[in-house]
């Protein structure tokens, strides 16, 4: 199994595993996110977190996501999951991610809400 940690707001790190796009998923609930992985030829930087959510059940929101090919269009190849049971913490630990990842995919939602 691989793994990527990233890390939060708050400081915080979460250890994410890293899965392929086709897959059957879990009926767990957890954060997601669509990564865009480091390129070889460069050696600063790293994955690109290009959306980030959290769910109820991964089997049902991962097996057709609306934003998946938005991500891959972007050059996302993982998708990393962190399985997270409790509704408050799931809710908690999204938002720290997304506060320090800002995925350009959530950005582009807010806009189009505001």
């Amino acid at each position: 199994m691989s793994t990527f940690s990233w890390q939060g707001g708050t400081g915080r790190w979460y250890e994410f595993e890293i899965v392929r796009a086709q897959r059957v998923w879990e009926p767990v609930g957890g954060v997601y996110m669509f990564v865009k992985p480091q390129e070889q030829a460069q050696d600063w930087g790293g994955p690109i977190s290009l959306f980030v959510a959290k769910t109820d059940d991964f089997s049902t929101t991962l097996a057709r996501h609306d934003m998946w090919q938005a991500a891959q269009n972007l050059g996302a190849k993982e998708i990393h999951i962190l399985v997270v049971k409790d509704p408050q913490t799931r809710e908690r630990v999204e938002k720290d991610v997304l506060e320090a990842q800002a995925p350009i995919l959530n950005r582009n939602m807010l806009r189009r809400v505001a």
